[in-house]
């Protein structure tokens, strides 16, 4: 079971190196859920980790939708973590009509090369998700869908995500849930989905605050949980 954690900091990248993450994604902004970081931290962060790097690529939190300007924004960002040697992205925009931006999502594999992309929680605002994720099935480079499985938290969502699951069963995609996960409920969340991953944000820090550090405990008793999955 993969276990991501959301990094902010070069401090948390050396932290879920050290403590035995699995992959992790880069933002900056959380006070905003998460924001294209500097290209700075994406440099250092890629040359400093031994575990992948996904970076996410989003301008502001005023909606998933963009304008054809703020695509191309996301392509140069998109361009630019790609040269700096990250293993993928994590995105998502919307169209006017709720759904996902098909044109949008097309410009940014056009220039994603060989990085993986994760489809992130603007899938949660989908009217649809069954529906979204059948459209995301066909693009073979879009291999991780990242949600809660709808408003909440995952453990809100337990029947809506079994369903998703199954719908991504023996495909090149993989739902990772996330959201609200913490050492309190991860038992029963890996117990119930029998997830391939999880997604942490502040549930794996000493205190649910992204100004708090990340927990080598927390990450152990996470890891643990997931070696006595059934």
């Amino acid at each position: 079971m993969i276990i991501e954690g959301i990094a902010t900091s070069m401090q948390d990248v050396h932290d879920l190196n050290q403590f035995g993450a699995d992959r992790i994604e880069l933002c900056g902004d959380m006070d905003k859920d998460g924001l294209t970081p500097e290209m700075a931290l994406v440099k250092e962060a890629v040359e400093a980790s031994s575990i992948p790097i996904n970076v996410m690529i989003r301008p502001h939190d005023l909606s998933f939708r963009y304008t054809d300007r703020e695509i191309m924004q996301m392509e140069d960002q998109i361009r630019a973590v790609g040269v700096y040697g990250a293993n993928g992205i994590v995105i998502g925009a919307l169209a006017e009509d709720g759904r996902i931006d098909a044109n949008a999502l097309e410009s940014f594999i056009s220039v994603c090369g060989e990085m993986d992309i994760t489809f992130h929680k603007a899938f949660d605002a989908l009217d649809d998700q069954v529906e979204g994720l059948k459209m995301l099935l066909k693009y073979p480079e879009v291999k991780t869908i990242l949600t809660s499985g709808g408003p909440g938290g995952v453990t809100d969502n337990f029947e809506h995500l079994e369903k998703l699951m199954k719908e991504a069963e023996d495909t090149h995609v993989t739902i990772m849930p996330g959201g609200g996960l913490s050492t309190e409920n991860v038992a029963e969340v890996i117990e119930r989905l029998k997830p391939g991953g999880l997604h942490f944000g502040t549930g794996i820090r000493s205190f649910k605050s992204y100004e708090a550090e990340i927990s080598g405990e927390k990450l152990a008793f996470i890891r643990s949980a997931g070696r006595n999955r059934r």
